[in-house]
């Protein structure tokens, strides 16, 4: 092993004392499609504090943590110093009290607009029909619109896929659906006319996803059921895998 890639392994060894963030906001009253009080924007990342130096070793610890790529962010919190190494956005509909679940979509950015075959209003949920079969109990979908991970932590045997796994517990324990839809989203705007490099890392997307229960429904939007056991499973398995770690 080289000594980068050995120096990535090593971040192993953080794992378990990485922490979970949320934030959300729901508008109480609506005043146009963006603020319908039936959905609930929403935001996570994985974060990893750093302990106070109080040797060399510790400062020199801290100085390889720091170094580009182990994060996506650097903030501070009073007095603490803390890394982002992983990031989740989306947004939460209730089915049963939304509008009009395609205005409220089209207020967003464009990234929305992809989960619209998801919805149709001849589904008594207002799903696609298709989704409708099989559904056990709940009336929300949660739609992951962004996924980031720094690219440090990439390549490590699934440390992404434990975090999504993880805050998706919070996040997604009472939905009915988690929708998302799997793109490379690193690929610079100006260079997403390689197709074959699109389709090559789109494939590696999707690979991932896949492995986490997620399954193909229609124009690039995957969908999963929390209540089947494909997802626990997965995340069951990363969990055996990383316990040394946690």
């Amino acid at each position: 092993m080289t000594d980068a890639a050995s120096s990535r392994a090593d971040l192993l060894t953080y794992l378990n004392r990485l922490e979970l963030r949320f934030d959300s906001s729901a508008s109480l009253v609506a005043s146009d499609a963006h603020d319908d009080p039936a959905t609930l924007e929403w935001s996570c990342r994985a974060v990893l504090p750093l302990w106070e130096p109080d040797d060399e070793e510790a400062e020199a610890d801290n100085a390889r943590l720091l170094t580009p790529g182990v994060s996506l962010a650097q903030s501070s919190r009073g007095e603490d110093q803390e890394l982002t190494i992983l990031t989740m956005s989306g947004l939460t509909v209730d089915l049963g009290r939304v509008g009009s679940i395609y205005v409220s979509l089209d207020a967003r950015d464009a990234d929305y607009e992809h989960f619209t075959p998801l919805f149709d209003k001849s589904g008594e949920l207002g799903l696609h029909p298709d989704l409708e079969e099989g559904l056990v109990s709940g009336e929300q979908v949660v739609i992951i619109d962004r996924v980031r991970i720094a690219p440090a932590w990439r390549g490590l045997g699934g440390v992404g896929r434990l975090l999504i796994g993880r805050l998706l517990r919070w996040m997604a324990g009472q939905a009915a659906l988690v929708a998302t839809h799997p793109y490379p989203i690193d690929i610079p705007v100006g260079e997403r006319e390689d197709t074959v490099r699109e389709a090559r890392e789109k494939a590696v997307v999707q690979r991932t996803w896949r492995s986490l229960g997620f399954e193909p429904f229609r124009e690039d939007v995957w969908v999963m059921q929390p209540h089947l056991s494909a997802h626990g499973d997965a995340v069951d398995r990363l969990e055996t895998a990383f316990a040394q770690h946690l």
